[in-house]
């Protein structure tokens, strides 16, 4: 009992949970798109549902690239969680998320380009939320797109961010009880 406890505990604090969740979200929202063919207009020149296949990467690049793209999102999602399990120790709670955010998104593709054509008879991954200002119609995408956009752009400000601190403390400051508390964190959780 003592390991199941553990081990629901591990996956709690990993987040792993909300990787999961979320390619749930994602795979359910697509599988509905499909199902409805969608081409709603949820706010005049601005929101739309548009069912369309993306035989490709972002924006289409690579369009007709199916395996490769496959591979290469297999590819991604290994290298993130073994970036996950090395560095766990260093990570604090909203690293985690982030990863697990990214992890879902990079799962939520890979699982289209790889199986789509099996399951559906169709190639390609499922799009459907469609923005549009003014004439500019913005390539339509996913909730995986989503998880990996914003995951990778919140890492990416995250460490800027960490990295102005650094540079901005002065040498030989003392840590604050925050920063302590932050790194006591960090080597506690996995």
């Amino acid at each position: 009992m003592d390991k199941v406890k553990k081990f629901f505990k591990s996956c709690f604090y990993s987040y792993a949970w909300l990787a999961i969740v979320l390619l749930i979200v994602d795979q359910l929202t697509k599988l509905w798109a499909l199902k409805a063919a969608w081409d709603l207009t949820l706010i005049p020149n601005f929101l739309h549902l548009t069912y369309v296949r993306n035989t490709g990467a972002a924006w289409s690049m690579f369009d007709g690239n199916m395996t490769l793209l496959a591979v290469v999102s297999a590819v991604v999602g290994v290298a993130i969680i073994v970036a996950r399990i090395l560095y766990r120790h260093k990570l604090n709670a909203f690293k985690k998320i982030l990863f697990a955010v990214i992890l879902a998104g990079t799962w939520g593709n890979f699982i289209d380009r790889a199986f789509s054509k099996l399951v559906t008879g169709e190639e390609g991954v499922i799009d459907f939320i469609h923005f549009q200002f003014g004439r500019y119609h913005f390539p339509v995408f996913n909730v995986a797109d989503i998880c990996i956009t914003l995951g990778i752009l919140t890492y990416l400000v995250y460490l800027f961010r960490e990295e102005y601190v650094m540079v901005k403390k002065p040498k030989g400051a003392k840590q604050t009880n925050a920063e302590i508390k932050e790194e006591d964190d960090a080597s506690n959780t996995n």
